[in-house]
């Protein structure tokens, strides 16, 4: 009997030292894979990936782990960004393997560590339709064993060039979607022209696979799955050139009163002025950054910095049209507003000075005439 009880301790004890399973020290905040339909065999396909660390203990990641990214794509181009508290530190890997160690992600809890992931590489060649791993990333443990949830997959479906009619569908899905594109955007004022040619060029392409032997299809499918691409790229560069051409438009517009304000009205010093200028510094750099990431093909973050600077100009010159007829247009005056109060106290300083003066001469006149 005791040794029974002896025994049911010794269980209960061992169960109490087993350490209790790891989770995952990661959480994926945002993805997104283009194409987002299905893909032949060469295809160029890019993901990018946003990763929160969200924390082990007292640290931002166990140390004695690491994350391990791994793809299926052919010729792969890795960037990825490792971020703490928004310094960040770029790296280029053209590997189907990344690992990160714990031990450069591993910080105390009070700071915010992220990784940021772009992935480019081409579709492989598949023996039958079926999936493949876009992007796999996984957290090992010190042993190698992926830690409980620790595993994030983007899987996406190869089509098998032999199959020629689904590679078509693809193709035409593509078009449409380009079509949507070119369309959605022209509405706004862009420059198409570009992007239009070689939307019809592939559409051209795409009409002769259909009526071609399977060489010549996929010769011509594989031609309007480059021009396609190619005329996604013109579509969002002119769509980025356009918003940054705004955007200039109206910081150009904020300097020209800001100028005037300057040397019209004499106004360098006014609060207001300065206020205006801090907010258009602020445009500039976002236009300046936004003009940096179109230089380097990324039209998306272009977009997007092109626009928050259009947003801040915008508020900048509402602030100097409110101003300008606020103040009026006084030729080469120098601006009063602002100055009520002290002018009020010239006036009343003059006033009593004027009596006071009126008053003494009135009384030398008395004592003149005795």
């Amino acid at each position: 009997m005791k040794r029974g009880i002896i025994a049911i301790l010794c269980i209960l004890l061992a169960l109490c030292l087993v350490p209790p399973a790891m989770a995952a020290g990661y959480s994926v905040q945002s993805s997104d894979v283009d194409p987002s339909g299905p893909a032949s065999p060469g295809d160029r396909i890019i993901t990018n990936i946003a990763i929160q660390l969200t924390g082990s203990g007292d640290q931002t990641f166990n140390a004695g782990n690491e994350i391990e990214i791994y793809t299926d794509l052919d010729d792969p181009e890795y960037e990825y960004t490792v971020s703490i508290n928004d310094i960040e530190q770029t790296r280029t890997v053209s590997t189907r393997y990344v690992r990160i160690s714990g031990w450069e992600l591993s910080y105390p809890d009070t700071n915010e560590v992220a990784i940021y992931i772009t992935l480019e590489g081409k579709a492989p060649a598949v023996s039958s339709t079926g999936e493949i791993e876009v992007i796999r990333i996984r957290e090992l443990d010190g042993n190698g064993n992926i830690v409980s949830a620790g595993e994030y997959l983007i899987e996406k479906t190869v089509l098998n060039p032999e199959d020629i009619d689904k590679v078509l569908d693809v193709r035409e899905d593509e078009l449409a979607e380009l079509r949507t594109t070119i369309d959605t955007i022209a509405t706004e004022g862009v420059n198409v022209a570009d992007a239009e040619a070689k939307y019809q060029e592939a559409k051209t392409a795409i009409t002769n696979a259909k009526t071609s032997s399977y060489t010549q299809a996929n010769e011509y499918l594989a031609e309007a799955g480059t021009l396609i691409e190619e005329a996604d790229d013109l579509a969002k560069a002119a769509y980025a050139n356009k918003l940054i051409s705004d955007a200039q438009t109206t910081i150009d517009t904020t300097n020209t009163h800001i100028t005037y304000f300057v040397e019209n009205r004499t106004m360098s010093d006014d609060s207001r002025v300065t206020s205006i200028e801090k907010k258009l510094s602020i445009a500039e750099t976002q236009l300046s950054q936004a003009k940096d990431f179109r230089d380097n093909g990324d039209y998306y973050q272009a977009r997007l910095n092109a626009e928050e600077a259009a947003l801040t100009a915008d508020e900048a010159l509402s602030s100097a049209e409110d101003l300008r007829e606020e103040i009026g247009d006084g030729g080469f005056l120098p601006d009063l507003s602002g100055l009520g109060t002290y002018i009020l106290i010239i006036v009343a300083v003059v006033i009593i000075g004027a009596i006071g003066y009126t008053v003494y001469k009135r009384h030398t006149k008395w004592d003149e005439l005795g």
